[in-house]
């Protein structure tokens, strides 16, 4: 008989958070999405169930009751990906594998359990790599999916096992949602009566397909057993990498160089087969002394070039201490990207200026760090201050061309810097900066500008005024308006 095996991840978004070592765990968070025209909560963390808070429960009342919530939108793609290679990792278990969305496996373990000692050994060595990966699991084994899918995710147990032919029996006490049909179906069930799946054996299929439609005769059929319900598997990922193994230690300079260009044209070749680019590559070097060492190296945009590739790693190899030698190797590719052809026109200055900058970002970020190397992006706002933020150079929602704005707006912007006024006026008519004396000589403005409007902040009313002065600078002056002696100050300077 067939056994499958269900492993469920309840707290995937969370445990992905947890992974990257993020604070806001140790307090109230929660994970949030956008449903029914509202933002609710989907998981969150112990803290936050402590004060009250539950699933799908408007951001609104749960800041209302808990006010310390701290949110964040929810990330499918990079849960997407968690879970894909939680696939891969699940090869160890079993060949036949298929992602069960958003956040679970399904496993025909049929024949591999005695590779653990049996099944219940098998669900528990599954939740202690996970436990070591930090990720929470609760396990379901039985003859069909469906019944593995019930008892994973709704019985209190971390592992629940169904015996051979024994569906019926393990499920009836489980309630109608476990058998994963449309809320509208559940919904049905549970006005008249039907709280658990055993009170619906007794009723004839025709009449509960008649009553409440075809779907539900459909999943009970499925979850006993009686429907054929096969686990369709999915191709794994494929993995862009080379290793070497040698039968004797290495150390000089020429002998690492070479081991690297052989591996590095193994990868890339095959990237540009498959028309790929990888914006990073990770080599692991394992010394017979001292153990593995992963060099990484970063590229701002997708990348097969070998001898790019061999450029980046050259300066970090060569600081690599390998006293009594490394005899293994591997290089991978990762955060792969499609690779888009482009159309070379004469003259293409143009190109070749865009090239030139992802060279000077790769080289300064595999030698600062890419989250140092940064460049600025517009964002909507009517604050001067905030039309605008930085993110990583090699972020592909970088602009080439900003949008012009609504009101002429300084080429560099400073944090307000107290001026000194000599002779008063609205703006002054002369004023110290910087330790040079200026006199204005035109002036424009006011603009007047507030925060948000669902924001009470008291003193944030500001006026903007452009100033020419004789010396030649046009700088942009800020005052609080209102106040007996106003505080002036230098935000701007224009061409």
């Amino acid at each position: 008989m067939r056994r499958i095996m269900s492993i469920w991840f309840p707290q995937l978004p969370l445990d992905r958070h947890a992974r990257l070592g993020d604070p806001r765990l140790t307090g109230s968070f929660a994970i949030i999405t956008e449903n029914k025209n509202a933002l609710r909560l989907t998981h969150m963390t112990a803290h936050a169930r402590e004060a009250g808070l539950r699933e799908n429960m408007s951001v609104a009342d749960a800041r209302a009751i808990c006010p310390e919530l701290l949110t964040e939108m929810k990330d499918t793609a990079r849960e997407d990906m968690l879970l894909r290679a939680l696939r891969r990792w699940a090869d160890k278990l079993s060949p036949w594998i298929a992602t069960d969305n958003p956040d679970g496996l399904i496993l025909d373990i049929t024949g591999c359990s005695h590779l653990f000692g049996g099944e219940a050994e098998m669900a528990q060595y599954a939740l202690d790599k996970l436990e070591h990966m930090q990720i929470s699991a609760k396990i379901g084994v039985a003859d069909t999916k469906g019944a593995a899918q019930a008892l994973a995710r709704h019985t209190p147990q971390q592992v629940s096992i169904s015996k051979q032919g024994n569906i019926k029996e393990d499920i009836e006490q489980l309630p109608v949602e476990a058998l994963r049909i449309s809320t509208i179906i559940t919904h049905d069930l549970r006005r008249v009566g039907f709280k658990n799946i055993g009170q619906i054996y007794a009723i004839r299929h025709a009449e509960l397909a008649r009553r409440f439609g075809l779907d539900l005769v459909q999943a009970l059929s499925k979850t006993l057993g009686q429907t054929p319900d096969p686990v369709s598997p999915m191709a794994s990922d494929p993995i862009f990498a080379a290793r070497m193994s040698l039968p004797e230690p290495i150390g000089h300079k020429s002998d690492l160089a070479d081991v690297l260009d052989r591996l590095v044209k193994s990868v890339c070749g095959r990237l540009e087969k498959a028309r790929l680019g990888a914006r990073q590559f990770h080599l692991t070097v394992r010394c017979v002394d001292t153990g593995d060492h992963v060099i990484s190296v970063g590229f701002a945009r997708p990348c097969f070039d070998d001898g790019k590739v061999i450029r980046q790693f050259e300066r970090p190899l060569n600081e690599l201490k390998v006293k009594y030698g490394a005899d293994w190797f591997r290089l991978t590719a990762d955060t792969l990207e499609h690779i888009r052809e482009r159309q070379r026109i004469i003259g293409g200055e143009e190109q070749d200026a865009i090239e030139d900058l992802a060279q000077v970002i790769t080289t300064l970020g595999n030698r600062l760090g890419f989250d140092r190397v940064r460049r600025f992006i517009p964002q909507e706002s009517h604050l001067p201050d905030r039309e605008f933020m930085t993110i990583e150079a090699a972020d592909s929602r970088a602009v080439l061309e900003w949008p012009k704005p609504e009101r002429q707006r300084p080429l560099r912007m400073y944090k307000p810097e107290r001026l000194r006024t000599v002779t008063p006026g609205r703006p002054p008519k002369v004023f110290e900066w910087r330790k040079a004396q200026y006199i204005t000589r035109k002036a424009h403005g006011p603009e007047r500008l507030s925060s948000e409007w669902w924001k009470d902040l008291r003193d944030d009313v500001k006026d903007y005024w452009m100033v020419e002065t004789e010396a030649g600078p046009r700088l942009w002056l800020m005052c609080y308006p209102g106040h007996n002696e106003p505080n002036w100050f230098v935000v701007g300077r224009f061409l």
